[in-house]
């Protein structure tokens, strides 16, 4: 089932058992009833994939039911305070387990949790960005970090399908300076921040040809204008949501491969200039040393 109007997958919500199951999209928010029937084919026949804080919970509701559980994710705390009523329950023992998202891995001190377990840690190791290896260690040691806080020492089970990968390896080492220098070497080799600076250009409209167009007339500009000696041209290249909110997406990244922080935009054409090329139907936006590519 996907998004009317973006190019992503929707996801399946139920904040309760009895609670209406709603399909909703993590980019633009629309959200729509779970169907009885599928509306391209009236088959009956739905199955939820995937390991999100709903399915962790009733599966282990199935499995152990004697197990006490709160949930802990953006469907449960959308109220106001029922984030603090969620862990001061859990905190004065009424729960055995809690189970949540990335909320849970940082400001959470807790000294009576002495165990962890990181289901599906694949999921932050994947992204598509150069940065999804640093992200995914901040990550996995700040969730490791909940475990053992008190006198009692503590203990991290860690799932994933990729135990040699060298984040894992480093985290399960404790070893800081190990994941440093693996990634820094990875980051020069392929030309990637702190080494080098990046700007990234956003292309969007209503209309994907005329965004398309305009990508590639602000590229050709581009090869013209940059020195291939001190920077690297990528794209023009659909984003990788290449819709979002009916607004088509394109996108085009270059390297400074000689970094300047009093001139981050080096010989680049002027802002207005750069706009009058892609037109009055495409908005541009320029992100110098982007925090995600995505």
């Amino acid at each position: 089932m996907e998004c009317p109007h973006c190019d992503v997958k929707l996801a399946y919500h139920q904040t309760h058992t009895e609670a209406t199951e709603l399909l909703r999209c993590h980019y633009c928010g629309y959200s729509q009833i779970q169907p009885r029937l599928c509306p391209e084919c009236d088959s009956p026949y739905f199955k939820q994939f995937g390991s999100g804080t709903q399915r962790v919970t009733q599966e282990l509701a199935r499995l152990l039911p004697d197990l006490r559980l709160l949930r802990y994710d953006s469907d449960t705390t959308r109220t106001k305070g029922s984030y603090r009523a969620i862990l001061n329950q859990f905190a004065q023992g009424e729960a055995d387990l809690l189970v949540g998202t990335q909320m849970l891995t940082k400001g959470i001190d807790l000294p009576q949790v002495t165990l962890v377990g990181i289901v599906s840690a694949d999921g932050v190791l994947n992204l598509q960005d150069f940065r999804a290896s640093e992200r995914a260690y901040q990550t996995l040691v700040q969730v490791a970090g909940r475990s053992g806080r008190g006198k009692t020492p503590g203990r991290v089970i860690l799932q994933t399908y990729q135990p040699d990968h060298p984040v894992v390896q480093a985290v399960i080492a404790q070893d800081f300076q190990q994941f440093m220098d693996t990634e820094l070497q990875i980051r020069r080799m392929a030309q990637y921040p702190p080494l080098t600076q990046l700007v990234l250009l956003r292309l969007s409209g209503p209309d994907a040809l005329a965004v398309q167009n305009a990508a590639k007339r602000l590229a050709d500009r581009l090869h013209t204008q940059l020195d291939p000696a001190k920077s690297e041209l990528l794209g023009p290249n659909p984003a990788v949501v290449a819709r979002v909110a009916r607004r088509y997406r394109w996108q085009i990244l270059i390297k400074l491969t000689e970094k300047n922080t009093l001139e981050p935009l080096p010989k680049l054409p002027d802002l207005q200039e750069m706009r009058t090329i892609c037109g009055n139907q495409v908005a541009l936006s320029v992100d110098i040393d982007p925090t995600n590519l995505i």
